[in-house]
């Protein structure tokens, strides 16, 4: 595997903060202007002027503007930079525009680019290709970085063993710390950052850490496993990557051990892995609940209309559910009229009374908030909250149905009765569908959604007109 240049760099004390005059235009060195000047430069095939305005971005910069284009556009400036384009720009952009370029690489350019990355940064770029072409690439690549990137691809998609990186420091304990800085700075191959140096036995396995600044400040002749932190908590190869956040959140660790299913060290994982595997993970259970996908923006029509239309087909379903219920009552509803008026009201609270339980309990589930302790209690203080807001809400409709219908006292108080109970059954569901589907090994963010919306407009619609049938005939 080729070596990027590895070095030690000593930041400057802070200064004092000086209150500077904003550029509310500018995020990272970017400005709207910049964009609009690179466009305009495509257009015009200035080749040297895009190189100039380019040249001297981050990584993260230059990810941001290939986003803002147009895929063409972004092609363009890739074809135009060629070489020069940094390899660590690639795990920096959105998935799907990364995809979108790897594709339009030739196959030695896409072998180049990933032997210049660390393992977990060519794991994340090789794991969106289909077999055959991700096989062949791994196969030309890098003996080490080679072995590296099999042994991840050995462990499931979304675990620990998979996201981790196999560049880490790892010394034994009967080292002095004179000896251990020693090697510090006469190895070359070391990792571009890390935090923390691991300690095993003779057999690999982790028997403690030590952070570099505690190791910076410790007297020359003190052996390591003497200043080490023997409580060690590493994580097996096969945890979620879920559960591996959810871990970081709880401990507050830098980074963390990897060890195989023999306790074996095999890898490490840092805090800035961590960031972003919480900010997809948020992004997914988002987009999720309203049947859409992280990256459509970038998509073609086609792609969009295609994840999105299995949603909606899957919602109508739900509404022709719905409309079977009503049309059960459609003789009273024809005797009727001021019914079809009102049930609307008594579906449509259900749902959002049912989507804000939803929403708080998909995200409790996600940061393991809920357990098995508390579930019981989480259960019965959101049907309290029901109960509470279906007398609240009881009493406000009932109110305005007899300013709107004041001869209409019964149905007054049967859209009463039916916004108690549908707003009590929509904060039951709204926790025991996401819990159901979570026990069920089924991500309750992807399809909570769907069960709701049919449970919420077909319980409201059934309570509301089965009580009229029951006192009005």
């Amino acid at each position: 595997m080729s070596k990027r240049n590895k070095r030690v760099v000593l930041l400057p004390k802070k200064k004092k903060f000086t209150k500077k005059k904003k550029k509310t235009t500018q995020i990272l060195g970017l400005e709207p202007k910049m964009i609009t000047s690179i466009i305009n430069a495509l257009e015009n095939q200035k080749t040297k002027y895009i190189r100039k305005i380019v040249d001297g971005l981050s990584e993260y910069e230059l990810a941001r503007v290939l986003e803002a284009l147009d895929n063409e556009q972004r092609m363009q400036l890739v074809e135009i930079l060629g070489d020069k384009i940094n390899p660590d720009v690639f795990p920096e952009l959105n998935e799907v525009v990364q995809e979108q370029i790897i594709e339009n690489l030739d196959e030695d350019q896409v072998v180049k680019i990933v032997n210049e990355l660390d393992s977990d940064d060519a794991v994340e770029i090789l794991e969106h290709m289909d077999d055959d072409e991700q096989a062949h690439i791994i196969n030309r690549l890098d003996p080490e970085l080679k072995y590296q990137v099999k042994s991840s691809f050995a462990y499931p998609e979304d675990s620990a063993g998979r996201i981790m990186s196999r560049d880490f420091v790892a010394l034994s304990g009967d080292m002095t710390v004179k000896e251990a800085r020693q090697y510090l700075l006469n190895e070359q191959d070391l990792p571009d950052e890390f935090y923390e140096i691991f300690i095993t036995d003779s057999l690999y396995h982790p028997i403690g850490q030590i952070s570099l600044d505690k190791m910076i400040r410790s007297k020359p002749s003190v052996v390591l496993s003497d200043i080490m932190d023997g409580e060690v908590c590493p994580i097996d190869a096969y945890t979620d990557q879920e559960e591996v956040a959810h871990m970081f959140r709880e401990y507050g660790w830098m980074s963390a051990m990897v060890v195989d299913n023999n306790g074996r060290l095999v890898g490490t994982i840092t805090v800035d892995d961590i960031v972003h595997i919480i900010h997809e993970e948020a992004n997914e259970d988002i987009m999720h609940l309203s049947g859409t996908e992280e990256g459509d923006v970038y998509k073609s029509v086609f792609n969009i209309f295609k994840s999105r239309s299995v949603w909606l087909i899957t919602n109508l379903f739900a509404t022709i559910m719905a409309a079977s219920v009503v049309k059960g009552f459609q003789d009273i509803i024809a005797e009727i009229s001021t019914l079809a008026v009102l049930m609307p009201i008594v579906a449509s609270m259900g749902g959002t009374t049912g989507q804000q339980t939803l929403a708080v309990v998909v995200r409790a589930l996600a940061t393991k908030e809920l357990t098995s302790r508390n579930t019981l209690k989480v259960i019965g203080k959101e049907f309290t909250v029901g109960v509470c807001n279906g007398l609240l809400f009881a009493m406000l409709i009932w109110g305005v149905t007899h300013i709107m219908f004041p001869d209409k006292i019964m149905i007054s108080n049967i859209i009463a009765i039916a916004m108690l109970c549908n707003l009590m059954i929509a904060s039951l569901a709204g926790i025991l569908i996401p819990l159901t589907l979570n026990k069920l090994k089924v991500d309750p963010a992807i399809s909570s959604g769907v069960f709701l919306i049919a449970m919420t407009d077909s319980g409201g619609f059934f309570i509301f007109l089965g009580l009229a049938k029951l006192l009005l005939f």
